[in-house]
């Protein structure tokens, strides 16, 4: 049987003494059954007496498959046993294949309206919903009775690529949720109680998956769109990021616009835009910095944030090319300056 299968069916093949068309002859001129489990003569096999490979209990079968491969095991074993399963789970089993797939359709769908597959954009939100998908699968997962080895396991994983698509990471998280029901169906409680909490689990999870829809739905809106345009502005100095939102939502309301979009459509952005990937976070620290950081998260208008980046980012390029000078490198500082300036403006 599976293991989340509690009936008990007589045996098709005895595991002791096979007599499937295959297992005549064992061991000699046999082939083995990869399929079959002598733990589980039931459902291992779907061809069980009827096998034309062996079923003989002493070959060597596979033990170890990659993590898709159990996933799609499991699945295969659930269709080919749901008939000998509760009711109430089947169903619970089934909504984890159904739901999944039918909201992250939809997520594809709202992301095409909006973006072309490939670009900048559609990659930013692939890999914000593949995180997130893993997120709600690892809470997921944390449900298992066997929850402290499964964090051990995932602690000691490397680094996950980011290249993960969408629909690979459904699949991943629907397999993670049918383990997850499994692991709990084995325990020895009440099938009631058991039921129970299944259901409430699963619930919650394929809940946190659809709140997806909306979350995306949020993100794709041009408000959130042009915050984004501004913390990104910032590049390297992160400890801007909140600081300049901040001074733009704050001009956008004082000038009573309808979104900070119009804000980052006048000069004074657009400048600021081009400034601020020339400011080094080194340029901005210790006591030798002219323009402390105090100073620039301080700044009561984007005017004033602009004077003050274009100061340090000044001051900045002269010291480097005090140090070129210092060092010898460069004999005339009249000829190079200009040049060095242009340089960085070019950045």
């Amino acid at each position: 049987m599976s293991s989340y299968a509690q009936k008990k069916e007589p045996f098709l093949v005895n595991p002791e003494d096979p007599r499937n068309p295959g297992s005549l002859g064992h061991p000699i001129g046999c082939k083995p059954c990869n399929k079959y489990k002598p733990e589980r003569p039931n459902d291992s096999c779907k061809h069980a007496a009827t096998c034309s490979f062996c079923h003989g209990k002493d070959h060597e079968r596979p033990k170890h498959r990659g993590q898709r491969g159990r996933h799609a095991l499991q699945r295969r074993q659930f269709l080919e046993s749901r008939d000998v399963l509760n009711d109430q789970l089947v169903l619970i089993i089934d909504r984890i294949y159904k739901e999944p797939h039918e909201i992250m359709d939809e997520i594809k769908r709202r992301l095409r309206d909006e973006y072309t597959p490939g670009t900048p954009e559609w990659d930013r939100e692939v890999a914000y919903l593949v995180g997130e998908i893993a997120n709600i699968g690892d809470k997921a997962q944390n449900q298992r009775p066997d929850n402290a080895r499964v964090r051990k396991a995932r602690a000691e994983q490397p680094p996950e690529s980011s290249q993960v698509d969408l629909e690979s990471r459904c699949k991943w998280y629907t397999g993670t949720l049918h383990l997850m029901v499994r692991k709990m169906w084995d325990e020895h409680q009440p099938e009631d109680k058991k039921l129970e909490d299944i259901n409430k689990i699963v619930t919650e999870s394929l809940g946190l998956f659809k709140a997806l829809v909306d979350t995306l739905t949020k993100r794709l809106e041009p408000s959130f769109r042009s915050e984004e345009t501004v913390k990104a502005a910032v590049v390297e100095n992160a400890w801007l990021a909140e600081p300049l939102l901040e001074l733009v939502q704050k001009e956008a309301s004082a000038a009573s616009l309808p979104s900070i979009q119009q804000v980052l459509e006048n000069e004074v952005w657009k400048e600021l835009k081009v400034c601020l990937p020339r400011l080094r976070p080194e340029a901005t620290e210790g006591e030798k910095a002219t323009v402390s950081r105090k100073s620039m998260s301080s700044a009561e208008s984007l005017e004033e944030l602009l004077r003050l980046v274009k100061d340090c980012v000044d001051h900045d390029a002269a010291g480097i090319l005090g140090q070129l000078v210092a060092l010898g490198r460069c004999e005339r500082w009249t000829s190079i300056s200009s040049f060095f300036r242009s340089f960085l403006l070019r950045r």
